[in-house]
């Protein structure tokens, strides 16, 4: 079976859709796939030296935020055919309406993932941007949508939330999951790496921040608690690690100089490969103090480090760690992060020992990719054979 994957772009800076996939394609030979992935992206971008990455069809450049790109339309009305399904990856954006309009005149099946961005929490914190989606939606979006063999979803929490974005709201919702391989190295090769390259972080007791730096991550809020909190551990240290939003950034550095925690957090930019899963070995603790999560990567990749996670209720995954007590869980406020940060900081080595198996197990049983893919590629195995 051949499937092509259809996202706006392939860079890792743009957040989780991308590493999902490429942690797809590690098992597409498993399940008997011919993956291969149409994006927006200029033919030169460096991020698709990927050796992660299958094929990719790159037609850039693309125009403003919504990614038009007449290419799409014409490479697909071309070239459509030639797969049995067509994954299309995020809304709002030109390649979901290119999919839209050559799928139907080819009469080929496509799915849309989702990935949170019906989530209500942009409804609420973006209001201009949410009138414009409101006119999008019924002109374009909803009837894509409405169209689309089925809308994926990673977690039951966020299928219920998009029932209340917008509306008329008819989609064939299906919950896939989501899900990750894992650390693919041996651990001798990246066991002493992270405090190689920042060695006056050996033997703090790491609170390990992995993500964008954006509004909706919450990063005010946890360094506001790590103030709080390091006055009486002063072995804390605060790791934040990702690609920065520049305005919301600098909020963030006024806040870090005001609280006069230079010497007590370190931004490390993005990281990849070995030295990003040094860095997660590296930790004591994950923490996510996140607003909006549909699933949240990051915090998969710390579990499958036997890391606990302190996060929020509005992580959509946040009922997986509970069941396996894997972490804590609070409100995306500064109080529930702090009541995360004392929760852990109270655990005896016992305890502690105790839920980082826990975190592993809970990757094992509910975040390996191998679950996930499954489940998704039985599903257009299944919908294919009743043509």
């Amino acid at each position: 079976m051949k499937i092509l994957h259809v996202i706006s772009s392939v860079n890792p800076k743009d957040g989780g859709p991308i590493e999902g996939i490429k942690q797809d394609f590690k098992y597409s030979n498993h399940h008997k796939i011919d993956m291969e992935i149409l994006c927006s992206d200029n033919k030169d971008s460096p991020w698709l030296k990927d050796r992660r990455l299958p094929k990719v069809h790159a037609l850039g450049p693309k125009i403003l935020g919504y990614a038009f790109n007449l290419k799409l339309v014409n490479w697909l009305d071309i070239n459509i055919k030639k797969y049995d399904a067509i994954i299309v990856h995020g809304l709002w954006q030109y390649h979901n309406y290119a999919v839209w309009v050559m799928a139907r005149k080819h009469n080929v099946p496509y799915y849309v993932y989702s990935h949170g961005m019906l989530d209500p929490w942009f409804k609420e914190n973006y209001p201009i941007k949410d009138i414009k989606k409101k006119i999008y939606w019924w002109l374009i979006q909803g009837r894509i949508l409405k169209d689309a063999k089925s809308v994926i979803f990673t977690a039951n929490e966020e299928r219920k939330l998009a029932r209340k974005s917008y509306h008329p709201y008819n989609v064939k919702e299906k919950v896939i999951g989501y899900g990750i391989n894992g650390n693919p190295y041996k651990l001798r090769s990246i066991d002493k790496l992270f405090f190689k390259k920042f060695p006056l972080l050996k033997n703090k007791r790491i609170i390990l921040y992995f993500g964008r730096i954006q509004e909706k991550k919450g990063l005010d809020l946890l360094i506001n608690a790590f103030h709080k909190t390091y006055r009486k551990n002063s072995s804390l240290h605060l790791v934040v690690v990702g690609p920065h939003e520049h305005t919301f950034y600098q909020k963030i550095l006024t806040l870090v100089t005001k609280l006069k925690l230079e010497k007590y957090i370190t931004f490390t930019g993005p990281l990849y490969n070995k030295l990003k899963w040094s860095a997660y070995k590296s930790c004591e603790v994950f923490c996510l103090s996140s607003h909006q999560e549909n699933f949240g990567i990051s915090v998969a990749e710390a579990l499958s480090c036997s890391k606990p996670v302190l996060i929020t209720n509005k992580i959509n995954i946040y009922k997986n760690i509970k069941k396996f007590k894997a972490g804590f869980v609070s409100n995306d406020t500064e109080q529930g992060t702090i009541k995360n940060l004392k929760l852990w900081l109270a655990l005896s080595k016992a305890e502690y020992k105790k839920m980082s198996i826990n975190a592993y197990k809970c990757f094992k049983n509910d975040f390996h990719i191998l679950n996930s893919s499954t489940k998704l590629y039985n599903m257009i195995k299944f919908d294919y054979s009743k043509k």
